[in-house]
């Protein structure tokens, strides 16, 4: 049996394992995906584990994206870009680290029906998630992103990857009254995630326009408060789930070799989640 793992902490509500075993299922292989609780000072030796010859990768979730690079022997482009592994896989013995959160953010909002270009984006988080969505939107020809972090110093740590990347993009940090005329606001952040469901990054008191749109990439519960609120302005709201499944499909490809049954596992992650029908 392969078996392949989820880094990250807390994990306890991850989606993940019910996806990818379904997808391992009907796919004919003998593979196990499982949950590896792991706080900061545990990710060496998790890392470590992930050597043995019985495991094929992992996926990587908050808070270990960028820390994770220090122990890995390459990365592949996207994440040497972003600066964030959400994926690790194994190639001649080494581990190497991707980024799949990029290409699957974006086929949700292409799904979606969501165009990014010229829009203005308010982004919650300055993390790995918060990497991999603003290099995304900023490849997709944004007009500017405010970045709004609790942490100054990761916040101008973003926005010096993202200017590096991309010198004309417009870059503000922590300018509060971005949300009122923002075109795409993004929760990039593991605020209002279970079991802390009554929590919003949107800062009391504060409203966006109507029209805007509001994503976030809390997936469980598949209706958070930031998008209770937003949908009240008048925004269009869009939650995690399909970020999630396009993410994990990415993954998968790269540890098995094969497509990825897409639509299994949307359906496995909808029973999971409590929802129900597929697509």
């Amino acid at each position: 049996m392969k078996r392949v793992f989820l880094l990250g902490y807390p994990i306890t509500y991850s989606l993940s394992p019910a996806m990818h075993n379904a997808a391992f299922q009907a796919m004919g292989l003998d593979w196990r995906y499982a949950l590896l609780s792991v706080t900061a000072g545990d990710l060496a030796g998790a890392v470590a584990r992930l050597r043995w010859a019985d495991c094929a990768g992992a996926n990587v979730t908050t808070p270990h994206k960028e820390a994770i690079i220090a122990f890995l022997d390459d990365l592949g482009d996207m994440a040497r870009k972003t600066g964030a592994v959400n994926t690790v896989l194994k190639r001649d013995g080494k581990l190497i680290g991707e980024n799949t959160d990029v290409a699957g953010f974006m086929q949700a909002l292409q799904d979606a029906g969501i165009s990014p270009h010229d829009a203005r984006i308010v982004l919650f988080g300055a993390g790995g998630a918060a990497r991999a969505v603003s290099f995304g939107l900023a490849e997709a020809g944004v007009s500017g992103i405010v970045i709004l972090n609790r942490s100054p110093v990761r916040a101008r740590q973003l926005a010096a990857m993202l200017q590096g990347h991309f010198p004309r993009l417009s870059l503000a940090i922590n300018t509060s009254d971005a949300l009122k005329d923002a075109d795409i606001i993004v929760n990039a952040t593991p605020v209002g995630m279970w079991p802390n469901v009554a929590e919003s990054p949107m800062p009391p008191g504060s409203v966006c326009r109507r029209g805007a749109i509001a994503i976030d990439l809390v997936y469980y519960p598949g209706e958070t408060r930031f998008l209770r609120e937003a949908a009240r302005c008048g925004a269009q709201t869009l939650g995690g789930l399909s970020m999630l499944v396009y993410q994990g499909a990415l993954a998968f490809a790269l540890w098995t070799g094969y497509a990825p049954p897409v639509q299994v596992m949307f359906q496995a992650a909808r029973r999971a989640l409590g929802e129900e029908g597929g697509g």
